[in-house]
């Protein structure tokens, strides 16, 4: 499925194709959101009427992104070159945004359009026009949940709008109607995505309104959009444009990170029917079993940890305690823990049963510890690695000494891959699981496995980091009625 993505993407990147060519933007406007590692982009547009000038612009670029730094060469319809530069200020961090400077356009030539340097599409044919050489711009994007963020900014040169509606938004520091130096642009977009790597956009600049779906994995992300959607009500002869960016990973770049700098990571704790915050302890410790922190009795606590996982021994009065393992990143995404509680005097909701079998959500210390854990698995295999078999260690010593506890494996995929090939892979994965046990002494009886396939996504899959937790093996325990 991925490889006939990637070949119809670049069979339309011949044909039409957008403007600006870097892996972290949305359609023609930058984001905070910087991409690590080596970048081949293909761009292109096509106007939907007849009365443009420029009927196709094949535009190239190499964006290479680093740590906080990143540039882009941009070569424009074969006759332009063009240098981005860009730097990351701050990352993402509880409710700030992450926020990101650059200057876009660095070239020779004081007008700078993806048409090339002797062509220019026809609403840059106004007679105010802003040299869009050395565009420098600051930008904000804020994630306000999984599969929803925020980007907005402001920058002079080819932010700068010129047009009978455009130049609205722009904020011109000394009134100048030419719109030189010192005028500059508000450019925003917004960006919802779903769990198979498309996502929907809408943007304005202060050229364009756009409007794009955009598919992404590890590999490929492309962009399909309508750039200069408010020339369809223009009463200028300027035509709306189809573009297309195709962006191809040709190396990765680990993000370098300080060993010894400290990330917060913050827990808060939930009474699972009422919704409300309850007061509670947490120990937190790593998969290696040190202790690192412990918390004092509130409802919201934050520690300070290197980037590592962990599990969290959580404990409330009144409350079945519970075990949740945590992944403690540089980026601020996912650092926040809302844990729920189960009440003790609250009955066990019946949640499967089948035959003999009933398996209950709150069945005693025991079923939390094992339940709050998951198995993660490397790409398209079902091998155990070494982390996973010591958290599989622990929870032999937690289920051999009850004779009448039972467990149920279920094993899952992240979206990449067809379905049928997702949902052999999770029922590996479980049997995976199921053979470590069996082969450390565990009865056969005792357990049984089930694949959940791709159905079944704890976290979106539009990102690595989504799809690394997806990719894992679950457990639920449950007595066998006497």
């Amino acid at each position: 499925m991925t490889r006939l993505i990637v070949v119809v993407l670049f069979v339309i990147s011949g044909v039409v194709s957008a403007f600006n060519m870097k892996r972290e933007s949305y359609v023609d406007i930058p984001s905070a959101n910087f991409s690590q590692g080596l970048y081949f982009n293909v761009s292109s547009s096509y106007p939907i009427r007849d009365i443009d000038d420029v009927k196709f612009d094949p535009n190239f670029g190499i964006d290479f992104s680093y740590n906080k730094f990143g540039i882009a060469l941009k070569w424009y319809n074969g006759a332009d070159f063009a240098l981005d530069f860009s730097y990351l200020l701050f990352d993402e961090n509880g409710r700030y945004p992450a926020l990101a400077v650059g200057i876009s356009e660095v070239a020779i030539d004081k007008y700078v359009s993806p048409a090339g340097s002797d062509e220019v599409f026809n609403d840059e044919n106004y007679e105010y026009r802003p040299p869009e050489v050395a565009s420098a711009y600051i930008v904000a994007t804020k994630k306000l949940s999984k599969n929803f963020d925020i980007t907005g900014g402001i920058g002079r040169g080819k932010f700068v709008g010129y047009g009978p509606r455009s130049h609205y938004i722009n904020i011109d520091a000394f009134f100048d109607e030419t719109h030189e130096n010192w005028a500059f642009g508000l450019f925003g977009g917004i960006k919802g995505s779903l769990p198979n790597g498309l996502a929907f956009i809408a943007e304005v600049d202060g050229r364009d309104v756009n409007v794009g779906v955009e598919y992404q994995n590890e590999l490929v992300k492309g962009t399909l959009a309508l750039n200069k959607l408010e020339q369809f009500g223009s009463e200028y002869e300027l035509s709306p444009r189809v573009s297309l960016n195709l962006s191809y990973k040709i190396t990765d770049m680990k993000r370098s990170v300080d060993e010894n700098k400290k990330f917060p990571l913050a827990i808060e704790l939930i009474d699972d029917k009422s919704r409300e915050s309850v007061a509670g302890n947490a120990v937190i410790n790593s998969l290696q079993g040190d202790t690192v922190g412990t918390s004092a009795n509130r409802m919201l606590h934050s520690f300070w940890l290197k980037s590592d996982m962990y599990t969290a021994h959580i404990t409330s009065e009144g409350y079945f305690d519970k075990n949740i393992e945590m992944a403690v990143k540089r980026e601020q995404d996912g650092n926040l823990y809302t844990v729920e509680l189960n009440k003790k005097e609250v009955p066990g909701e019946i949640i499967r049963a089948e035959d003999s079998v009933v398996i209950v959500d709150n069945f005693e210390n025991i079923k939390d510890q094992v339940e709050g854990i998951s198995i993660r698995f490397p790409v398209n295999r079902a091998d155990l690695t070494p982390r996973a078999n010591r958290i599989l260690d622990r929870i032999i010593e937690l289920i051999s000494t009850n004779e009448d506890v039972y467990l149920l494996i279920i094993g899952h995929t992240c979206s990449l891959g067809s379905d049928e090939a997702n949902q052999k892979l999770s029922e590996r994965r479980a049997e995976s699981v199921k053979a470590y046990l069996i082969e450390r002494g565990i009865p056969v009886g005792k357990i049984t496995t089930e694949g959940y396939g791709e159905r079944k996504p704890l976290a979106s899959n539009s990102t690595e980091e989504g799809r690394i937790k997806n990719r894992r093996a679950e457990f639920i325990l449950y007595r066998m009625r006497k």
